[in-house]
């Protein structure tokens, strides 16, 4: 006998690999004026991201926003550019994939080489590599006897988009503009025919100079919609989305008879969308055949999918740590930088959101003199997986308030906007290499008794009894499955 299966092939996008790779990108400032640096911000914007053999290649700008306090105890502010380009290696990177790049600038240290003051900031960069996959499974064959299954396989489909945001508001009367901070939340994503939308807010943190030379700090929540392009789009599907602000500009007009400024802040954000398809193959989960032994090899292919957006705001406070000692003789003039780190996880009790709050505080001491310290304020807070297998949190912070209650100590609340995306997972395995044994040696005898195991159903009875499972079923008409403890089967064999 020769078998002759047949196979068919499901082609797919998936996500191949996650990459993650960090470089060092310096910016060079005139150091000679600087008497101290108050706050940095630093962001980094990708500008190219290419896939090619065991590598991917990506690039970007990197901006700098510095505050300092010059010699004569004045606080000003000077913006820096930089461009970069690196490597990160991956061996399962090929020429044919495509990547996405998310690009975060932290650790900034400086450094004094004669009159020039250097900036060194860690730019990381989370890759994501997709590409193209392909399933080749049985379906059926000349020979043999299949069992028809339905493996589930997840496709993923990536888009992109980009949006122009505009929004005036108005504040108490300020001199200057000296740092502006962005930070986007994606609150809801759904997918509609043809497109995905989203929406959400960016938490925008501003420094200012005020009229008599102080500073203080001011924040706004800037709401945004995009829908995103996408041929594939379905109602209904999952889907997931991050955002990032390309470029931010404010300008302030002033109007000194009723003492306000009205703000402008011009934002570009660039959305990368996942779409998640579940299919279902018509894969044969089982394969024998009635004439020779048949070997098989199986193939498992792993997919994720987001099940559930789940938004919520989280309220903290508490005694702050900080990185410089403070005592009455010190003010708090304006806390700027305010962001949070935040990872979920499973532990014993159920869900569980832990992180911490930070910020970059600027204080002014009884002489005039400014200094900055970095707070720190750690939380855990109760969240439910929903039976998901894993998830992933953003947070942005919101309503940062630092006070001096007691000689010091800074005593912070601030409100939490937390986004947590729910996971599930599937596993796609499938029969992908078939292959003949050696023939039966064939019964003589005109009936055969079997003695099921207990328990066996139609199939599994059958591919012992090496019978077609209509073969079993014709000849044992008053037979259940799954059979019972002291049943019979009877085999019927036609003699020539």
């Amino acid at each position: 006998m020769s078998i002759k299966p047949h196979f068919e092939t499901y082609r797919y996008t998936t996500e191949l690999c996650k990459v993650n790779s960090q470089s060092i990108v310096e910016c060079r400032l005139p150091g000679g004026e600087i008497s101290s640096i108050l706050a940095v911000y630093a962001h980094a914007v990708p500008t190219e991201c290419t896939c090619g053999d065991g590598e991917v290649r990506y690039g970007g700008k990197l901006l700098i926003n510095v505050v300092y306090e010059d010699s004569e105890r004045k606080v000003c502010r000077a913006e820096r550019g930089a461009e970069f380009t690196h490597r990160a290696q991956e061996a399962r990177v090929v020429p044919a994939a495509f990547a996405s790049v998310r690009l975060t600038a932290d650790n900034v240290t400086k450094r004094r080489e004669g009159s020039a003051l250097y900036l060194s900031v860690i730019v990381g960069a989370e890759i994501t590599v997709y590409g193209n996959a392909e399933a080749e499974y049985l379906y059926d064959g000349e020979g043999l006897i299949t069992k028809k299954g339905s493996v589930p396989i997840v496709k993923t489909i990536v888009c992109s988009g980009e949006t122009e945001l505009e929004d005036d508001f108005e504040t108490d009367y300020v001199g200057d503009i000296l740092l502006h901070s962005e930070t986007p939340a994606v609150g809801s994503v759904s997918a509609e025919a043809g497109q995905i939308v989203l929406s959400g807010e960016v938490s925008l943190n501003l420094c200012a100079m005020k009229s008599d030379s102080s500073l203080c700090s001011y924040e706004r929540l800037i709401p945004y919609r995009m829908e995103i392009p996408c041929d594939e789009s379905l109602p209904k599907l999952p889907a997931s989305a991050r955002v990032s602000v390309l470029s931010a500009v404010l300008t302030a007009g002033a109007d000194e008879d009723r003492g306000k400024c009205k703000m402008t802040a011009q934002l570009v954000l660039r959305a990368e969308c996942e779409l998640f398809v579940r299919d279902e193959l018509p894969a044969a989960a089982d394969v024998y055949s009635t004439a020779a032994e048949i070997g098989f090899k199986t193939e498992k292919r792993e997919g994720k999918y987001v099940c559930e957006l789940v938004r919520f705001t989280e309220r903290i406070g508490g005694t702050a740590s900080l990185s410089v000692p403070i005592d009455y003789t010190t003010s708090l003039q304006a806390a700027v930088l305010p962001r949070a780190e935040i990872a979920c996880r499973q532990g014993e009790n159920g869900g569980e959101a832990e992180g911490a709050v930070f910020a970059e505080v600027i204080l002014c001491d009884g002489d005039g003199v400014h200094k900055s310290a970095e707070l720190s304020l750690p939380f855990l807070f109760p969240v439910s997986f929903n039976g998901a297998a894993y998830a992933e949190a953003e947070a942005t912070v919101c309503g940062l308030s630092v006070r001096q209650r007691r000689e010091g100590e800074a005593e912070v609340e601030a409100t939490l906007k937390v986004t947590v995306k729910l996971f599930k997972e599937e596993t796609a395995e499938f029969i992908s290499e078939v292959e003949e044994g050696e023939a039966f040696e064939e019964n003589h005898s005109a009936i055969s008794i079997y003695v099921p195991q207990e328990g066996d159903d139609l199939w599994e009875t059958a591919k012992k009894l090496r019978r077609t499972p209509e073969e079993v079923a014709k000849s044992n008409p008053d037979l259940e499955f799954p059979v019972k403890k002291g049943e019979r089967i009877f085999v019927y064999r036609r003699k020539v």
